[in-house]
């Protein structure tokens, strides 16, 4: 493990279901994408439609996967409905020189198991959790989506609210109140120095 590698931080960004996930990225590496970069998970999974490699994931086979796992090149692995999905030490790399702080952006169960893997091997970790502003807003976000059926919108719900349970691991809790609000925390305190 280089110095670099040692000496860097990582950024682990989690939130339940209904939060804002993909609006609170996109705009986060749309406006620093020039100082963060995520973390592109490997997976054996297929390619679906559209994908592209080292973009939405790296796609392995089998065999190749567990080649890096036995050649300890992966930093964490695991085996979800049948497939490897993990992170490599090359991908890590592959961000810190570039000069970039690498961010995962992982669900907060993962989190939970991450952070020790990653902090076991030096490397400095900080944890974000964003939260909905209360229940009655991740209601209504969750709806507002129109794809999914009312059962399945409870179940969502009530899987957000374990996941918002594990809040209490995590180094810092934003409010996403506003898209800009938000940005603006986090970049206060990721680029603070």
């Amino acid at each position: 493990m280089s110095l670099i590698l040692a000496s860097a931080n990582i950024l682990i960004l989690s939130w339940p279901s209904g939060v804002g996930k993909t609006t609170v990225w996109e705009s986060l590496h749309e406006k620093h994408s020039d100082q963060l970069e995520k973390i592109v998970t490997t997976t054996t999974r297929a390619r679906r439609v559209g994908e592209v490699d080292g973009q939405h994931y790296y796609f392995l086979s089998r065999s190749e996967f567990q080649s890096r796992i036995e050649s300890w090149e992966m930093i964490e692995y695991a085996l979800v409905h049948g497939n490897y999905y993990g992170s490599t030490f090359s991908e890590l790399e592959r961000i810190l020189e570039l000069g970039k702080y690498p961010l995962y952006i992982v669900d907060p169960q993962w989190m939970v198991h991450l952070k020790p893997v990653l902090e076991h091997r030096t490397y400095r970790v900080q944890t974000f959790f964003l939260l909905p502003p209360s229940i009655e807003e991740l209601r209504n976000r969750l709806s507002m989506r129109g794809t999914e059926k009312a059962d399945h919108l409870e179940l969502r719900l009530a899987s957000a609210l374990v996941e918002m349970e594990e809040q209490d691991f995590y180094d810092y809790k934003i409010i996403n109140t506003t898209l800009e609000e938000t940005l603006e925390k986090l970049a206060s305190i990721i680029f603070s120095k």
